[in-house]
């Protein structure tokens, strides 16, 4: 097969399942409103109330996407069919699903940062800040730290050119990562539903704290006029 069918089209069909599940704005702002108030609630300050949100955002995200690494591997603790239908069936579920909550995530770090997550620029901010983290704690080559200003700069200039390209593209090479973990998640006899559950958490929690860095810097940057 060409690059045609595996390499952009791979990505497109991924980018929209993904996009088909994904949080809607007013629900992601439903979710940090409930976090805010419970900050505010406990007489925190602004600065500390919106550390608390991003804390408990990223906490709950990575404990949803431990249950549907377990949930998913269910039918590999079976051998032979079951095996067979977690690394075709349980796995295609998982990586749509995984992928969605930590866009989920983000998104709703985007708005605990003050980004307007109803414009397409905060929702496309959303996709290459979850993506690029992802691909940074699986060992693939990145530019640079998504957390650091540097990486700031060059998100937002994925927002200034083709970037529904640049996602697919994105999306075509989490792909890969997440085949790979398919196969862990298909080994017999119950391993699987354990393997899935930590890896899913361990990646989640670490895309949450990259995003949580980048939104944090890229909201002094915005305050001192560093970027547009």
């Amino acid at each position: 097969m060409g690059e045609s069918e595996n390499g952009p089209e791979e990505g497109g069909r991924l980018l929209k399942a993904v996009q088909a599940v994904a949080i809607s704005p007013a629900d992601a702002r439903q979710v940090v409103a409930g976090y805010r108030l419970q900050g505010r609630r406990r007489g925190m300050s602004e600065a500390a109330t919106q550390q608390f949100v991003a804390e408990r955002i990223v906490a709950r995200y990575a404990k949803l996407a431990a249950t549907s690494g377990a949930t998913t591997a269910l039918t590999g603790v079976i051998p032979g069919i079951g095996t067979a239908a977690a690394l075709v069936g349980g796995g295609a579920v998982d990586t749509v699903v995984s992928i969605k909550l930590q866009v989920d995530m983000c998104m709703c770090l985007a708005d605990a940062f003050g980004h307007d997550v109803t414009s397409q620029d905060a929702q496309h901010l959303s996709y290459v800040v979850a993506l690029g983290g992802a691909l940074e704690q699986a060992g693939r080559e990145v530019a640079v730290k998504v957390g650091s200003k540097a990486g700031v700069r060059i998100v937002r200039q994925y927002l200034k050119g083709a970037t529904l390209i640049a996602i697919k593209e994105l999306f075509r090479r989490i792909g890969i990562v997440f085949t790979r973990k398919a196969l862990e998640r298909a080994i017999p006899f119950g391993v699987g539903v354990v393997v899935g559950g930590s890896t899913n958490y361990v990646l989640t929690k670490y895309v949450g704290n990259r995003a949580r860095e980048f939104f944090a810097t890229d909201a002094e940057m915005r305050a001192e006029g560093d970027v547009d």
